[in-house]
């Protein structure tokens, strides 16, 4: 549940494209509106009936106003989330992997809350951020500084930052199945980069990141299916995971169309054994009266975590074991559009994308599909407005 909420963060930060240490001239406020619905699991993959997935609807609002020579912004999320989440995965009568969803009585709501501090630190621009973030079974506090170093006579502008989470977690008990009470985990992250202004049309910037995190790091709502006892057990994962990623962009702006080609690609590696790979392309067009439409599609592809199965014969030695869908192998193609118009003080707009995921799609040959793979749909509203 948590790592839908996180990916569901992304898609609204970036249809919001919220700036990082960039000072505030203006008071500027913004909404956004969002709409995230997973397709429902079919009867032919289910163990049971066809269940309704994740529906979520976000609101986020935001604040930023300048102070002086500093700035100050507020981010505050609202979300409610519903439906119905995987547990386990069994094998059929004809021994075909087969999802058990939880039922479509999970109902929680989420609260977020980000402060942001900007300002100059000769010769860097600076941002803390400060968070809290609580559901019903989750919370979190977050906290992180970014600088920015802008060497004009080069045309580059340096990045860097670091930022660190402490997180709780006190799952929902339920009679039969051997949760915990409460745990802990936390994620510390460094990343730097560099943008280069190559000519007048052309920008180019590349990233590289580091995470850790340590704790508890098992979903206390995923079981294993263990063939020997025909029968599930609680799923392990390691309590420590360090990850890389490395990222590289490009922004080209053709005079002649009066429009940029943007291409992202990233690789991302981790000591859980998983390698995946991110491929963005979009064409941002700027049409007449403040008018401007940007049709996208991303490609992505992982391999599976060391400890991963659909199903287990018996527990393995190091007693790890999943068989969440998000660890399995994989690929995912998206297709998006967002459109976005200016009317004096006032901008707003909206996006719409549908993800699908498959082995189909993934960059090597997949033996065996985790059923439980997604499909959704999602839709953003948004307007700005500067005073």
């Amino acid at each position: 549940m948590k790592n839908t909420s996180k990916a569901l963060a992304a898609l609204t930060q970036a249809a919001l494209a919220l700036p990082g240490v960039a000072l505030a001239a203006e008071v500027q406020s913004d909404y956004l509106f969002s709409y995230y619905k997973e397709g429902d699991i079919s009867g032919s993959k289910s163990a049971g009936n066809a269940s309704e997935r994740y529906e979520i609807l976000s609101h986020m609002f935001r604040v930023v106003a300048p102070l002086g020579d500093s700035a100050v912004g507020l981010n505050l999320t609202y979300e409610t989330m519903s439906g119905a989440s995987p547990w386990w995965i069994q094998p059929g009568t004809n021994g075909a992997p087969q999802v058990v969803m939880s039922g479509a009585s999970i109902r929680e709501e989420r609260v977020d809350l980000q402060g942001t501090y900007s300002l100059p630190v000769a010769p860097f621009q600076t941002a803390f951020t400060l968070g809290y973030s609580t559901e019903d079974d989750y919370e979190a506090i977050n906290a992180g500084v970014e600088l920015e170093l802008e060497d004009d006579e080069n045309g580059v502008t340096w990045t860097g930052g670091l930022g660190y989470s402490s997180d709780t977690i006190k799952p929902v008990q339920l009679t039969g199945f051997d949760r915990i009470d409460e745990d802990d985990k936390s994620t510390l992250t460094l990343y730097g980069g560099a943008a280069l202004v190559l000519n007048a049309n052309t920008v180019v910037q590349g990233s590289l990141s580091y995470q850790k995190g340590d704790g508890y790091l098992t979903d206390p709502y995923k079981r294993i299916w263990l063939t020997s006892t025909a029968n599930t057990a609680q799923e392990s994962r390691p309590d420590g995971r360090q990850s890389w990623a490395a990222s590289a962009k490009l922004r080209h702006f053709l005079t002649q169309q009066n429009a940029a080609v943007h291409v992202d690609y990233r690789y991302y590696h981790d000591d859980w054994e998983i390698d995946a790979h991110t491929l963005e392309v979009a064409w941002a067009q700027s049409l007449p009266d403040n008018l401007r439409i940007i049709p996208s599609l991303r490609w992505y592809s992982q391999s599976q975590a060391f400890f991963y199965a659909p199903y287990y014969n018996a527990p393995r030695g190091d007693g790890f074991g999943s068989s969440d869908y998000r660890l399995s192998p994989y690929g995912a193609l998206s297709a998006r559009v967002d459109v976005s118009k200016a009317v004096g003080a006032l901008a707003f707009g909206g996006g719409l994308e549908y993800y699908k995921a498959s082995k189909d799609f993934a960059l090597k040959s997949v033996d065996v599909e985790n059923p439980a793979l997604i499909d959704y749909w999602s839709v953003q509203l948004r307007a700005t407005y500067r005073f």
